[in-house]
Formats: structure tokens, sequence, C-alpha cells
């Protein structure tokens, strides 16, 4: 058993000053205010005076972070460097290439996947291209980019030994509107993104079910009074979960603000859609064809647009909290509670009051509470990772 203590803990709905965390094996046994968690004799004791505990991170959109691409077999190295950055649980993300290239790699993917190093929890591939609207590609090829078929799906998937988790794809191409209900019944979550689509098109893909939109405002048309589009309807239908990059350079901190202002914390999912160069000096890269520019805060394509993020998922969560004013906790919320309900895990729509808050008994993620994952990010005032918990191993200090 490990128990840390002296800690500030939060769940992240209660906030204990002088908290517990006691961990047993892989999964959380107590947490809350030190008078209420006697600690057995056995445990190993971390006093962490001065320290704050977060539920890991869990980032739904990357590529990967300093010289390793998670679309590749790099894949194992990108488990092992994640949780430097308080990144517990992820989505590896790829990136539109002609499709024989594509299944070559998925099949690498999956090859790590049978048998990932420790590290951060891979809990799926996020598909992210070709199926994009050429007219909304990014920093994607758009001669490469073409609509959604289920027969291609199912042959991604094949490839992919059923790993994909989620698909971004711009539901106004081809038949990919229809694929919504096909792609939910094989436990894929739909992901709008890269799309030219108009409001009625997205409401429409509502009613099927989609409620998940990638990197929201960028590769969207801009948002018209007259024509909502994309963003409009992101911010009109509660259900949609909009994922947000806060490096300061993807959205403007207004635009921030307005749709924290609209979904509220608990629509919001925080992602950092690093790529493959985060992190390292600044210069010229080629990434699968592509050339990237890093300046030291971004990654650019030569004709200046954003190809990825040059931060990770902990600034985005220094952002929320000292750019736009949000509490820790809620900060919290966007970077694991939103994620993890996301990705179906368990959700309380409410925390019960006492000492300690009893959670599902079952396995979930996303909340420091009884029965939870022991998936558990440590930071020091600043807010700087200092420690990363994955399945209750210390696998970063």
């Amino acid at each position: 058993m490990l128990a840390l203590t002296g800690l500030e803990l939060y769940t992240p709905r209660q906030v204990f000053p002088n908290g517990t965390l006691l961990i047993e094996g892989d999964k959380i046994v107590a947490a809350g205010p030190e008078a209420c968690a006697p600690i057995p004799s056995q445990a190993r004791r971390l006093s962490l005076p001065g320290r704050k505990a977060f539920p890991g991170f869990i980032d739904l959109h990357t590529h990967g972070l300093l010289g390793k691409d998670a679309f590749s077999r790099d894949l194992a190295d990108v488990i092992r460097l994640l949780p430097r950055y308080g990144v517990t649980s992820f989505l590896a993300t790829t990136i539109t290439l002609p499709m024989e290239d594509v299944y070559a790699r998925l099949r690498e993917m999956a090859d790590i996947l049978q048998k990932p190093p420790a590290g951060a929890r891979c809990l799926g591939i996020h598909i992210e291209g070709p199926h994009l609207s050429p007219k909304r590609t990014g920093m994607a090829n758009a001669a490469w980019c073409h609509p959604l078929t289920r027969a291609e799906f199912d042959k991604l998937q094949e490839a992919a030994a059923s790993h994909i988790k989620m698909i971004t794809l711009a539901p106004e191409e081809g038949d990919s509107l229809k694929l919504i209900p096909y792609l939910l019944e094989q436990g894929v979550i739909p992901s709008i993104g890269h799309s030219d689509a108009s409001y009625e098109q997205v409401a429409e893909a509502v009613r099927l079910g989609l409620d998940h939109a990638t990197h929201t405002f960028n590769a969207m048309p801009p948002f018209h009074h007259r024509k909502p589009g994309v963003i409009g309807a992101v911010l009109a239908f509660p259900q949609i979960i909009a994922q947000l990059i806060a490096d300061g350079h993807h959205v403007h901190a207004g635009a921030m603000r307005a749709l924290l202002n609209a979904k509220g914390v608990e629509g919001v999912c925080l992602v950092s859609d690093s790529a493959p160069f985060a992190g390292l000096p600044a210069g010229q890269y080629e990434w699968e064809g592509y050339t990237v520019i890093l300046d030291g805060q971004t990654c650019r394509t030569p004709e200046g647009n954003l190809a990825g993020a040059y931060a990770f998922l902990d600034t985005g969560f220094r952002t929320l909290i000292h750019s736009l004013g949000l509490t820790p906790s809620a900060a919290s919320i966007c970077t694991s509670e939103v994620p993890s309900r996301a990705l179906d895990s368990p959700f309380l729509p409410g925390i019960p009051q006492g000492c300690f808050a009893k959670g599902p008994g079952v396995k979930s993620k996303g909340r420091l509470l009884p029965s939870y994952d022991a998936d558990v990010v440590v930071m020091d005032e600043e807010f700087r990772v200092e420690m990363t918990i994955v399945g209750g191993e210390i696998v970063y200090q």
C-alpha cells in the first residue's frame, strides 16, 4: 500500500488542504482529510507538504513528443515519456497519409499495444485524417483526403486490431453522416473536425449520436451569426464535448472564455494536440513528408499553418488557471473528468459529503475517489509536474 500525505488533494470536486491518498494495488482505497485516513503500519509513506494532487491527465489528442511519433513504433516511447507532463492515459492520434501508409502504421501501433511498456496508458487510437473536408485540411495534404466509408473503417479497425476508439470526420463529406450510428455500434467515438459543415448538417449528426468535436475553432469555418456553422453548433448543443487546445496560440483567450461560458467546464475537454516535435529545439523538421518549423512556441508549416502544438497538456492546465482564472478544481475537470466521460468511463453527477466520497465500485478514471484507478499527478505550487502515478506505480518523479 502507498500513502501520500500532507498534500492539497483535489478529487477534483472537493479539495482537502491537508489530504491523504491511500493506494492499494492499482486502485484508490481512501481519499480525504488526514483525520479520516488511518494509515496501515505496512504502508509506504510519502510526505508531500506543499504539493497538490490531481487526477491524472487524460489526453484524447496527442501525436507525440520530443521527437517521437505516436503514429508509428515510436508509440512505445510516447507511452514512456508522457507521464513527464502529468498524462496518465491518452489516445494515440494519427495524421493524414496515403491509405497504405496508414494501414501499415496502424499495424505497428497494434503490435506495441499488445504488450505496452510502463508509462501512460494508451486507451486506444484516434484517427485524425484522411476523412477531412478538403476545405479545412489544416496541415494535411488535401489530395490524400476523402470521405469515410464503412468498408474503409472496417479495414482500418482490422489493421489496428480493434484499438481505434475515436475518429475525426467531416460529416458533410460523402456518406460520413450516415456512418455515425455504425461507428457508435462499434464502440468508436465519431468526432466532428476539419469540417465545413453547416449548422443544420451538424444538427443532423447530433441527432444520429455525434457528441464530440475535435480541437474546437481550429480547422472550422469562422462563426457568423447568420451562418453559425460548426462552431455555432458546438456552442449550441450541450451534448457535444468540445476539445480545446489551450496553448495560447491555437485559440485566443477570448474565444476560450466564450467556449467555457457556453459549455461550462463539464463540456470542455482539454487536449494538447502535441506534435512529435513538441519540446524540441527551434528548427526545421520533417513529419511523414510534411515540413514543420519550430520557433520554440509553435509548430508550423512553411506556409504558416499550425501543425500540431508545441506545448503539452500541463501547459494548457496552467493556461486555464493563470490566464483564464479557472480554479484548479475546474481546470482538473477539463483535463481528467471530461475526457474520462467522453470515453464512457463511469461518471458521477454529484459527490456525497463526508470524510470520503464513495466511488461506483468499478474501474474508472478521472477522479481521486475510492475504487477509482490510482492515476495521479502531483504538482508543485506553480502547477509543474513533480510526480506521476499510473495504476498505483510511480512512473515519473
